[in-house]
């Protein structure tokens, strides 16, 4: 196995139903879509949570808070995977995620989840993600709004290399 699967950020807090701070367009079509993802691919590829915390007590994802609890849609698909806690937008930045990549021999990385502007771009463009080819599976991300999501993949664009690609 080669192959790793991002899922970032996909938390209560973006979703309106699930009395998130913070909902995002098409939360729940997305969230759908990415979990019928997880089911396809994971005996292919290693499939990685990643989740985002803030201190208790804060307004979005605090520890412990409803709205950093991992979404009903994929928190029974990343039970049992490897799970990495992050407090930056980069799930790079000061976590085990590149552990976890080269413990498995991970080479190729894709990424999906919540906010594409934020989390899935800071990613996408950390410095870490220099040793693998990374592809943003762009159907299976979203923003705050459509064109928020549009622009994020459209800067994401300029960046297509060997390496580096939207899909």
């Amino acid at each position: 196995m080669t192959h790793a699967l991002l899922v970032i950020d996909v938390q209560n807090e973006y979703f309106a139903g699930a009395n998130g701070a913070f909902a995002q367009e098409n939360a729940d079509e997305t969230a759908a879509k990415i979990a019928e993802h997880i089911r396809r691919v994971q005996d292919e590829q290693l499939v990685i949570g990643v989740q985002h915390f803030t201190p208790a007590g804060a307004p979005l994802f605090a520890r412990g808070s409803h709205g950093a609890a991992l979404h009903e849609s994929v928190a029974g698909l990343l039970a049992g995977k490897p799970l990495v806690e992050k407090e930056h937008a980069d799930s790079f930045l000061n976590t085990g995620l590149n552990e976890i990549l080269a413990k498995h021999g991970i080479t190729h990385v894709d990424i999906c989840g919540i906010m594409t502007q934020n989390c899935v771009t800071h990613t996408a463009l950390s410095p870490d993600t220099a040793p693998y080819h990374v592809r943003v599976l762009s159907d299976l991300c979203t923003a705050p709004s459509a064109l928020i999501h549009a622009l994020a993949l459209n800067a994401l664009q300029d960046r297509s290399s060997e390496r580096f690609e939207v899909v």
